[in-house]
């Protein structure tokens, strides 16, 4: 998994570079071979004053799928070359991808050499660390050899993480328990010896400084203790970054050397197991999918893993760090199950903002009930309340019209009529006919499938559906995203509702994550507030804020799948 612990860059950006996007810092993405993407790319330079300079014709047949080769070898290649022209690259900071622009981009052919060579070579890794598990665990049962042990099966080549850790468990409590009969100070001391080794082999230095903690949290640690605690400590902390690093470079067999050999001192060999596992997880999974909105956005880095997602950088929990990131660039779609409504999209946009967004906020909680002690980052609670939240907000801070249900069943058909904005769930890939759109609403239904296709007449994915049912500007997942993918809602709308961001810096300060599955679909530079903001900046909550104190990133483990 790209988690935040092993992906996070130096690229980051400040609060202040977020908002304020000028019609000069977008560019457009359109397909050569296709004349309506050709014209909805005119037409929407036209309509904002885009220059006709910052239009990218890309080479290639329209479609809806992109293989990760063709990506790989053939778009990013013209893309990043583009950018480099006529300094674009220093002040694009958006793109936007219109008609017959491939919406997806397609997992990692499972021949590809890399996985071959990857898979092969942690198979036969996997087999040698069972092998120095099973010589660790002999060497607990020959101490104090007088005593006639039956013998011990040993762990089978294919033997998981549980069954081997336990086997050691129980092998260290069983010769702990032998040495307790010992009288002779000299073969305590050397069996002490014998048993460290065995638990640094394979526990490694992280093993260590627990115990040497929990010793120290019981008696009161000697000098010279102390001392070799803050020597392994600092080495151990060494080590971790160089696995930091390792981690964000693409998948490889010498990387995978180069973390192995690193985690076999940190974590010891059921370190490595746990690892390997992992990995091997990881690539038969395969989880290397994406939009082609969000690999977009990371179309000027140098190479990245592939699997899950990346951290994104202009989210407000990694914009607290100094600097500024420039190669991270927002990306949002122009595109509906037909052309016109594609077109109509810039249209709606533009009118609705001179005189500001109306209408009543729908709110569809499920009445999941969220403990901020015990739930998991990224669950199901934690986005229930997260919709509970922003009722709140609105009720409180604002003087919009709030229609909140926080019971199990969905906004039933015909009950929402002139919606502006919408957040709820969940109904996957049937949309409910409850709203009537007012011009330049917005909304977003969480849910696994919604975004899998916008050309669609009739469709019943949410976005799909609700692009064609009038909406101005939703998101969704074009592959199954894992719910913390999604903006949380007491998040993005918000932001929005000041007036002070436009659409496409809303979602990008609110996602959380890149080259993953999530695509924007609206006119980037829409502001719906912009004329009559709905909410002070000062009522935002406080993580909003540009002065909001440092908040933890990103979970490291997996988040629930919808």
């Amino acid at each position: 998994m790209k988690s935040f612990a092993a992906i996070l860059l130096t690229l980051t950006v400040a609060s202040s570079a977020f908002a304020g996007l000028t019609p000069d810092q977008v560019a457009i993405v359109a397909m050569k071979q296709s004349e309506k993407s050709r014209e909805l790319a005119n037409y929407y330079a036209e309509s904002r004053g885009i220059p006709a300079s910052q239009i990218l014709l890309l080479d290639g047949p329209p479609g809806v799928s992109l293989s990760r080769t063709v990506w790989d070898e053939q778009l990013r290649p013209a893309i990043r070359a583009w950018l480099k022209q006529d300094d674009r690259a220093e002040k694009i900071r958006c793109f936007v991808t219109v008609w017959d622009v491939p919406l997806r981009i397609e997992r990692r052919p499972a021949s590809n050499p890399t996985v071959v060579d990857r898979l092969d070579y942690l198979g036969r890794t996997r087999e040698s660390v069972i092998v120095e598990l099973n010589k660790i665990l002999a060497s607990l049962d020959a101490i104090v050899p007088d005593e006639v042990l039956p013998a011990r099966e040993p762990l089978a080549a294919g033997a998981d993480l549980a069954q081997a850790t336990a086997t050691f468990e129980s092998a260290l409590k069983e010769a702990q328990g032998r040495a307790k009969g010992i009288d002779s100070t000299e073969e305590k001391k050397h069996i002490q010896a014998e048993m460290e080794k065995a638990v640094l082999a394979a526990g490694g230095t992280a093993t260590l400084l627990r115990n040497i903690a929990r010793q120290a949290s019981a008696t009161q640690l000697q000098p010279q203790f102390a001392q070799k605690l803050g020597q392994i400590a600092g080495e151990f902390q060494g080590i971790r970054q160089g696995l930091q690093s390792l981690n964000r470079l693409p998948d490889a067999v010498a990387r995978d050397g180069q973390i192995i050999g690193l985690l076999q001192k940190t974590n010891g060999l059921l370190g490595v197991l746990a690892w390997i596992d992992q990995q091997q997880q990881l690539l038969s999974k395969n989880e290397t999918y994406c939009s082609f909105d969000s690999e977009l956005s990371l179309v000027q880095w140098a190479d990245y893993p592939l699997f899950q997602w990346v951290p994104n950088p202009w989210h407000y929990k990694l914009a607290r760090l100094t600097g500024e990131n420039t190669s991270t660039l927002m990306v949002a779609r122009l595109e509906a199950p037909t052309f016109e409504l594609a077109k109509g999209l810039v249209d709606k946009a533009l009118a609705t903002e001179k005189t500001g967004l109306k209408g009543k906020v729908y709110l569809d909680a499920r009445g999941i009930s969220y403990n901020p002690a015990t739930d998991r980052p990224g669950s199901y609670g934690e986005y229930d309340e997260s919709l509970r939240e922003l009722a709140e907000l609105l009720k409180n801070h604002t003087k919009l019209e709030v229609v909140f249900d926080n019971e199990a069943q969905l906004f039933a058909e015909g009950s929402c009529p002139d919606a502006a904005l919408y957040c709820g769930w969940y109904s996957l890939a049937k949309y409910i006919d409850a709203f009537t759109w007012q011009p330049g609403a917005v909304g977003y239904h969480m849910a696994s499938s919604e975004a899998t296709t916008l050309r669609t007449p009739g469709g019943k994915v949410w976005c799909n559906a609700m692009l064609e049912d009038g909406i101005t500007a939703t998101l969704g997942p074009v592959h199954e995203p894992y719910l913390a993918a999604f903006p949380k809602p007491a998040d993005f709308f918000p932001l929005l509702l000041t007036g002070k961001y436009t659409l496409v810096e809303a979602y990008y300060r609110t996602k959380p994550f890149n080259s993953w599955a999530m695509v924007l679909v609206g006119d980037p530079l829409y502001t719906p507030f912009k004329a009559n903001p709905a909410l002070a900046e000062q009522s935002l909550p406080e993580r909003l804020r540009d002065d909001a104190p440092q908040e933890p990133v990103f979970p490291a483990e997996e988040t629930p799948e919808l």
